[in-house]
């Protein structure tokens, strides 16, 4: 008689750069982010899984309600890790269509589109972030108090929906501020993102379910980094090599226990 197979864990993670992005990027291919980082984890623990990672840089929380039947109906995943939120603390008024635009990782290696990009477009472009960080600086940063309040509704209409397919774990992850290397160009960021993070627990705490949590970072940076941004995330923003590790690290030992409750993910349950 064959030995019956645990079922793997179905993990699905989503998010904008903070997802995908190691600070600095060029390193070694062990330079995992944290999706990688928890799949390791869970695979040098013996735990089967299945780590679907869904991310894009520059991406708003609205786009998630427009995809979650594709991404989820047909996985249907025990946990859901959920890092939205950062990009709409970034710029006080600039346009997303514009960040894209001048910031884009698709620019084809053509001369008059790289004269136009260095000329023009980069020029233009950081007349008007300097100009963004100066109004950032004299008003009042969480000025656009519905940002917060959209990014919630946004996730919590998402938790709903996604609690009809097997009530999965779902992780909302708490925000970090930026380093001091963007400081300056955002201003008015910290602040943004303490209002958001302030709307994302009380959604999590608003949805009141046990298997919705909030996740925080910034208890893995004092543990790990002695609670300083410039180590965490040194590039300003994004988490470095050793931070995703321990992220994913974290991650991967709460799904273990909570793995541990669900019948479904033993080796009987599977038959």
């Amino acid at each position: 008689m064959n030995t019956p197979l645990s079922l793997p864990v179905r993990v699905l993670v989503k998010g904008a750069s903070t997802v995908n992005w190691v600070s600095w990027m060029g390193g070694p291919r062990s330079d995992f982010t944290f999706p990688r980082a928890m799949e390791a984890k869970l695979l040098a623990d013996g735990r089967p899984c299945d780590v679907h990672t869904v991310t894009m840089t520059s991406e708003r929380t609205s786009m998630i309600l427009s995809s979650w039947q594709r991404e989820v109906l047909g996985f249907s995943p025990d946990v859901i890790v959920l890092v939205y939120g950062h990009y709409e603390t970034i710029h006080l008024f600039l346009p997303r269509w514009l960040e894209r635009h001048a910031n884009t990782l698709r620019a084809k290696p053509r001369t008059l589109s790289g004269i136009y990009r260095s000329l023009v477009l980069r020029r233009v472009w950081k007349a008007l972030a300097r100009l963004q960080a100066r109004i950032d600086s004299t008003l009042d940063p969480t000025l656009r108090r519905r940002r917060p309040q959209h990014v919630a509704a946004d996730l919590e209409r998402y938790i709903t929906q996604v609690q009809k397919v097997g009530s999965p774990l779902v992780y909302v992850f708490e925000l970090l501020p930026p380093a001091s290397r963007y400081q300056a160009w955002f201003p008015g960021m910290t602040a943004r993102i303490a209002v958001m993070n302030t709307a994302l627990e009380s959604m999590v705490d608003r949805v009141g379910k046990d298997n919705v949590r909030y996740f925080r970072v910034s208890d893995l940076v004092d543990e790990h980094a002695g609670g300083d941004p410039e180590i965490a995330a040194p590039d300003g923003f994004h988490y470095s090599p050793e931070m995703h590790r321990h992220i994913g690290t974290a991650l991967a030992l709460e799904i273990e226990a909570w793995a541990d409750s669900q019948p479904h993910l033993g080796a009987e349950g599977s038959l």
